[in-house]
């Protein structure tokens, strides 16, 4: 099996570092509080929560994990839940048929999912008033079981965007009042997640004690990769790890796709030239994205990209000599462009160190746009 898996949970042993934030994440739900964490887009908060979950497993806990970065409205939200508890506790489960006597009212709806053959269970709602309701119904279920409850919800600044104007206030008035289960929110704009937990104003104001997940360190995932290969008796140079974590800033997604890849090589001994070879095999696959997203903007904001990628860390977009350097347009210009790219999740603003910088999120892109241009 290959040890570097891309978008799922395999255990701990496959699973690199975060000792703390699984501490923090564990205290907090033994003392039943809410956590909220913000984190870059694929850096491994889904990965964190699953090994957190696992840790706890088997344990006075039952734990559920939603995704609603695809919902559009609360409808989406609930159908969502509920489909969740219903593959968590099937009907054969007690727990499962006393959930289903709870909403058979409500006019379930049982599809097989045409891509995985999995059940999945949505309500036939039209009422707006209905749906309010449904939502704390399916919550004070969850809380008169024996077990302690725990729900991460993934995306969670998605309800931002619902056309339902009181969707915050619903879901903390019904949170509040539960005792018997608690939450994990995630999210990966940190603007909206902030406009969430941290206006006075809003409704989930101090509701949830804040976590931030950075990247991992390089020392930690040298040891990683380098054990890993170790594993299945295959020798990795100390110039091609660095290579690799230099290529990917450790960035988890891009750091665990590049190792997969060259793993899937299936060579014994592993240099930098097989990084690189791998690197660009990565890329050439997805050259029609890239060159779908220069068909997609404009020239001042490609030519605001092709700059970031080129300079990997910039401090000073607006400074005179990166303006200059990069054969840019006005200040006033690169501000528009740089707001649209942050937008579209080009390129991410890291303003947690010590010197706030700019970068481009998708390290295979930045390496494509320094190769090319």
């Amino acid at each position: 099996m290959n040890p570097f898996p891309i978008n799922t949970y395999l255990g701990p042993e496959y699973f690199c570092n975060r000792e703390n934030e699984t501490a923090v994440l564990i205290k907090n739900i033994k003392n039943q509080s809410n956590t909220v964490f913000f984190a870059q887009r694929r850096v491994g908060k889904t990965s964190l929560v699953k090994h957190v979950f696992y840790r706890i497993e088997n344990t006075s806990y039952e734990t559920i994990f939603i995704d609603i970065f695809s919902t559009e409205k609360l409808l989406d939200f609930t159908n969502i839940l509920a489909g969740a508890i219903y593959k968590k506790f099937p009907l054969q489960h007690s727990i499962g048929s006393k959930f289903w006597e709870s909403i058979k009212l409500l006019r379930p709806v049982i599809t097989i999912n045409e891509f995985n053959g999995s059940p999945e269970l949505s309500f036939d709602i039209n009422n707006p008033q209905t749906i309010e309701k449904t939502i704390p119904q399916i919550f004070e279920f969850l809380d008169t079981q024996e077990k302690h409850v725990i729900i991460a919800i993934d995306e969670f600044q998605q309800i931002l965007k619902y056309p339902e104007k009181n969707v915050e206030a619903i879901l903390r008035t019904v949170i509040q009042n539960l005792k018997n289960v608690n939450f994990i929110f995630l999210g990966s704009n940190r603007k909206m997640i902030s406009e969430i937990f941290n206006n006075s104003k809003k409704p989930f104001f101090e509701s949830a004690i804040n976590l931030r997940l950075h990247k991992i360190k390089d020392v930690d995932y040298f040891v990683f990769i380098e054990s890993l290969f170790k594993n299945d008796n295959i020798k990795i140079d100390e110039d091609a790890i660095m290579e690799i974590l230099k290529i990917t800033k450790t960035h988890t997604y891009y750091t665990q796709l590049l190792c997969h890849e060259i793993y899937a090589e299936n060579k014994k001994h592993i240099d930098t030239n097989d990084v690189y070879r791998v690197l660009e095999k990565i890329i050439t696959a997805n050259e029609g994205v890239y060159f779908q997203y220069r068909n997609l903007l404009s020239k001042p904001q490609w030519k605001l990209l092709t700059a970031v990628a080129k300079a990997e860390v910039v401090h000073k977009p607006y400074s005179k000599d990166f303006i200059k350097k990069y054969s840019l347009e006005a200040a006033s210009s690169v501000k528009r462009s740089l707001e649209a790219l942050n937008e579209k999740e080009l390129i991410y603003q890291e303003i947690d160190s010590e010197q706030s910088h700019y970068e481009v999120q998708d390290k295979f892109l930045m390496k494509w746009l320094q190769y090319k241009y």
